[in-house]
């Protein structure tokens, strides 16, 4: 009898044991086949969204039925109004088919014609609208063509950037990239920037960073319309441009940073490398020279800066406030108009910024008498001036020079109807830390996280009629690495771009926030160490 039951016992063990191995392997196969599949719609959510997911927002889009599917044999046709523009717009197409030829593989016919097949992206101002502006565009893409139509080129190139945003994230690769469709929402967008000035600052003077560094983050910032990267080549610690007339300038000025790194500084050659590189997206690079403060890497280069006639030590340390050039003392000036003079000839910019803030050992009327003779020095030259509050409070200041507003106060410059660039350090700071535990940055102007840089507005801080534009500045006395200078200015510099380029009453935050999470992908496939935000990209 114990046998018969334990014969039995067996065979029920092994009945249960099967019953519940062919159980585990079913709910295994189960949860692998629901795991692909959530991947799958998360990667074709991402990669194939018919949504309006661009940032920064376009003014109008309309979706439609279908998509339009880019294939290896398809050709960019270029037209413009003149041959001239023809040939610019021809460029712009270069570099979109390079762009692209490095993740599909394909090798994209640019071809001068308005007459353009199924199957093509064709690229024209011709019977555009004037109302676009220089940067204002519409793209209206079928199942057949991708059209791209603008009064400007420029504004063919802000349309490339949308375009990029439209097709999977995987465009954004160096390597090519298979089991993927180039495919393109059926959609019509118009759209034009709200504000013509939205800009990035790098501070290069406090740490150096190469030219292969720099064109890195213009192309970064270009992505999100980003038009003008303005350069901080002076300041206490460090001196980045070479003056042939003052070449210590460099060699001693420009051989420290931060912390008594190596420091380094740009040939005349290089920077306008840099200059054409980023016009080529049509990005403006803005040059500063800080002063009457921020000077010590210029008064440590020549003595004759300095009322004892004596070189200053090099300086290392982040402390601001205790430099100053000598305000009445002619050789300061013509120092400072030679400066001015060589950066002139080398820079396309209508701008030279001048700096003028944080000048705490310069006397004010001494402050009012120098800011307003520089000044003057740039337009001799041809260019407007830019200078940070308090620039606007000398009387020698008036509205043919541009306001950069860092503080909440502007009085001066509204009384005088002055251009205003907003960079509020509480709101748009990049070097600000995302909250407590940011490995990098500072926070005497707060913490600034990813919701608190998007919800705000320019007309918080100045009257619409004088605002020129927003910029983000990236100051560096802690960022010293690339890695850091991603960390600190992704994702919060797509914000700002917003900000300047799309009207108030068409930005919200959640809705933003949708479209932000879905940068993501195309962050890691550039390979930008963004800050991964955890009220953005929730955890699954």
């Amino acid at each position: 009898m114990k046998k018969v039951f334990d014969k039995n016992l067996k065979f029920v063990s092994i009945a249960i044991m099967s019953i519940v191995t062919t159980s585990l392997v079913l709910t295994f196969k189960q949860k692998s086949i629901e795991a692909k599949t959530t991947l799958a719609a998360e990667n074709n959510s991402i990669m194939q969204s018919g949504n309006n997911d661009i940032i920064p927002k376009p003014r109008s889009f309309q979706k439609g039925n279908g998509k339009f599917v880019l294939k290896k044999d398809a050709s960019i046709y270029v037209k413009g109004n003149t041959d001239e523009e023809t040939e610019e717009i021809s460029k712009i197409a270069e570099f979109i088919k390079e762009k692209f030829k490095g993740s599909t593989g394909f090798e994209l016919n640019i071809i001068k014609s308005d007459n353009p097949p199924a199957g093509s992206i064709y690229l024209t101002t011709v019977g555009s609208d004037q109302s676009l502006g220089n940067e204002g565009y519409k793209i209206e893409t079928t199942g057949d063509i991708v059209k791209v139509i603008a009064y400007k080129p420029e504004g063919i190139s802000r349309a490339l950037q949308s375009l990029r945003q439209l097709l999977p994230a995987a465009i954004e690769s160096k390597n090519v990239v298979t089991n993927v469709e180039w495919s393109i929402p059926v959609s019509t967008i118009n759209d034009k920037p709200e504000y013509a000035y939205r800009g990035l600052m790098l501070d290069v003077a406090r740490h150096f960073f190469t030219v292969d560094e720099v064109k890195r983050q213009i192309d970064h910032a270009a992505l999100y319309k980003i038009n003008s990267v303005h350069l901080h080549l002076s300041d206490d610690q460090g001196w980045r441009l070479e003056i042939k007339k003052w070449p210590d300038l460099t060699t001693i000025g420009g051989s420290t940073e931060v912390g008594g790194g190596p420091g380094g500084y740009y040939t005349q050659e290089q920077f306008k490398d840099l200059v054409k590189y980023a016009a080529e997206r049509y990005v403006e690079i803005i040059p500063e020279f800080d002063m009457p403060g921020h000077s010590n890497a210029a008064l440590a280069s020549y003595g004759f800066l300095n009322p004892d006639g004596k070189k200053k030590p090099l300086y290392t340390d982040i402390k601001v406030g205790f430099s100053s050039f000598m305000t009445h003392d002619e050789k300061t000036y013509q120092f400072i108009e030679d400066v001015i003079k060589e950066v002139a000839e080398i820079s396309p910019s209508k701008y030279i910024h001048i700096g003028g803030d944080e000048a705490e050992n310069t006397k004010k009327e001494d402050y009012d008498y120098f800011v307003g003779r520089v000044s003057e020095i740039v337009k001799k030259h041809g260019k407007t001036p830019i200078g940070w509050d308090p620039i606007d409070t000398s009387p020698k200041i008036d509205l043919t020079t541009v306001l950069q507003n860092w503080k909440d106060s502007n009085q001066a410059a509204r009384e005088k109807g002055m251009n205003i660039i907003v960079s509020i350090a509480k709101k748009a700071y990049l070097d600000m830390k995302y909250n407590e535990k940011t490995p990098y940055g500072l926070d005497w102007a707060g913490y600034i996280p990813v919701e608190t840089a998007y919800k705000w507005d320019l007309t918080d801080y100045a009257p619409q009629k004088l605002v020129l534009g927003i910029e983000a500045p990236l100051w560096t006395e802690t960022i010293s690495d690339t890695k850091a200078m991603d960390y600190m200015i992704y994702p919060r510099l797509l914000g700002y771009a917003e900000i300047g380029w799309t009207p108030k009453e068409q930005r919200d935050w959640n809705e933003y926030r949708a479209r932000l999470e879905k940068q993501g992908l195309r962050f890691k496939t550039l390979g930008i160490n963004y800050y991964d935000d955890s009220s953005v990209w929730l955890r699954r």
